[in-house]
């Protein structure tokens, strides 16, 4: 039997699935249902259902943003969409990602039971082709090793099941505990080079032999066993048996080294923790892949042992989840909100290292200065400002680097709004005032030509003209800015934030809210704070 993992947030409508499923004759049956976008990757992990019926509208997140999330590791389990509109966008993206059907409530049982034959269909075709790969791998038992081996590190199969088959090939038998995973990023090349090597690894099979190869010598070398694998053409996978952490340093130092030599690229090395049990691979391939990752912030060709990230891990995501809010307030120009960010950042960045402190204010000044040079309007007004990362290179010391970035980002935010402002007539100017002053009145665009004394009509043209957006685009984007910004004081109960910018309906305004930008007043609270 196939099992049926049901998705929708109407009680009724999965009660009528199930009992269509039930009466269908097909080989599928109903393993588990769930009424919300985290409950069904819970579901989806713990479970591993063969097929998923999403409704793309959920209350937490969007059915397409689940899928998403499930094809980022898995291409294979079937999915099938259920919704009540009929959106070419929706459509479009389900086709992305390889969906078996899309269907429109209320379905009939006939289009589902089609539907579930479809999916039965694409997973025969799938096991079938599995099948066909495994025989083909098995007449080349490194290949077929290979192969096994990401099936257990990426848990494409039961892991139990692999490490049979693993064990029947005597993987852990010539090398036993504790085990490390080693995750080889390998750098593009100079442009110079890459003529010059391009025999070496234009073909991914010959450079995954070739470096399965240096990564055995380097693994012998130490003391250790290797078994390496491909899993993308410039990702390779070695996993060290009988291994200790300093075992394992020394074969990434051997391979970075073999690799420069031999190939002529550069390779960052993530380093996972060292684990006992075969079980516990999969979660050292994670912990590999997160420390590779990590090179963007501590620079390429690095060996980067997960321990050295894992410390600073929580403070990092949380940074750079304040850096998007504090660039998107720095393009609005809205110099309340930057300051307010900047004070809790400030507080988060100086309890770090000085020199991660460094790698981080000095992305987000690139960042800031790509706003200020792609921004026509900013780039015509001169900003008096010495070069900030020259200015930057010259600090030695944490709190330095935080007050001089802190100023400079209040500069270029003032910046942004004088340039912005530069050019529209005062009147206007005053007109813009006056919508941000009396975003809790309804009057809207008549109060506003009664204040100007103008006609709504020739005002609504005229506002567009000079400011380049509509009264009612205008006075949404600020009603949404002043809203940010008020969130951001958790002394404010979201109804009065609600009340302030013109919403008297606390759960209209916390649907206009996430429309808008994504998030529920309380998940944008629980994310930014």
């Amino acid at each position: 039997m196939y099992r049926l993992l049901i998705v929708d947030d109407e009680y009724h409508i999965r009660e009528g699935l199930k009992l269509m499923v039930a009466e269908s004759g097909l080989s599928v049956e109903v393993s588990d249902v769930a009424s919300d976008g985290e409950t069904a990757l819970r579901l989806y992990a713990e479970r591993r259902p063969d097929m998923i019926l999403l409704d793309i509208n959920l209350p937490d997140m969007s059915g397409l943003d689940i899928a998403k999330t499930i094809r980022e590791k898995d291409q294979q389990t079937p999915l099938l969409f259920l919704t009540g509109y009929e959106s070419v966008t929706y459509i479009r993206q389900a086709v992305s990602l390889q969906a078996v059907d899309y269907l429109l409530k209320p379905v009939t049982s006939g289009d589902f039971e089609a539907a579930l034959r479809r999916a039965e269909d694409r997973i025969v075709q799938w096991r079938r082709s599995e099948e066909e790969a495994i025989h083909r791998h098995r007449s080349s038992e490194p290949l077929y090793r290979e192969h096994l081996l990401l099936d257990l590190l990426q848990q494409r199969r039961p892991a139990a099941e692999v490490i049979r088959e693993l064990d029947g090939l005597g993987l852990f038998e010539t090398g036993g505990p504790p085990y490390t995973v080693l995750c080889c990023e390998l750098e593009e090349p100079e442009q110079q080079e890459a003529a010059a090597t391009s025999e070496l690894y234009g073909c991914q099979e010959q450079s995954s032999h070739i470096f399965a190869e240096l990564a055995w010598k380097a693994a012998a070398a130490a003391g250790a066993k290797a078994y390496g694998a491909a899993v993308s053409r410039d990702r390779r996978v070695v996993l060290l048996a009988a291994a200790s952490c300093r075992a394992a340093e020394r074969t990434a130092q051997q391979i970075r080294q073999a690799v420069q030599e031999r190939m002529n690229r550069s390779v960052s090395i993530g380093i996972s923790r060292p684990v006992g049990r075969p079980e516990q691979l999969p979660e050292a391939y994670e912990e590999a892949v997160q420390a590779a990752e990590h090179r963007g912030w501590v620079g390429y060709s690095q060996i980067i042992p997960y321990e050295s990230i894992q410390a600073a891990e929580p403070s990092s995501g949380y940074l750079l989840e304040k850096e998007l809010l504090m660039i998107t307030e720095i393009r609005a120009g809205n110099d309340a909100a930057v300051h307010a960010i900047l004070q809790e950042w400030s507080g988060q960045l100086a309890g770090l290292p000085v020199k991660q402190v460094k790698m981080i204010v000095t992305q987000l000044v690139l960042f800031v200065m790509r706003i200020v040079q792609s921004d026509a309007s900013v780039c015509q007004l001169p900003m008096q400002e010495q070069d900030p990362l020259l200015e930057l290179s010259r600090l030695r010391h944490g709190p330095e680097m935080i007050d001089y970035v802190s100023r400079y980002f209040v500069r270029v935010g003032r910046h942004v709004r004088e340039a912005r402002e530069k050019g529209i007539p005062r009147k206007f100017q005053r007109a813009k005032e006056w919508i941000r002053e009396h975003l809790q009145e309804d009057g809207g665009l008549n109060s506003l030509a009664a204040y100007m004394n103008m006609s709504p009509k020739y005002l609504s043209a005229r506002f567009k003209q000079v400011t380049g957006e509509s009264f009612a685009e205008y006075q949404t984007r600020v009603r949404f800015e002043r809203a940010r910004e008020l969130l951001l004081d958790t002394n404010r109960k979201v109804a009065e934030v609600a009340e302030i910018v013109g919403f008297s309906d606390t759960n209209y305004f916390s649907i206009a809210f996430k429309k808008h930008t994504g998030l529920t007043p309380t998940e944008f609270r629980r994310t930014f704070l």
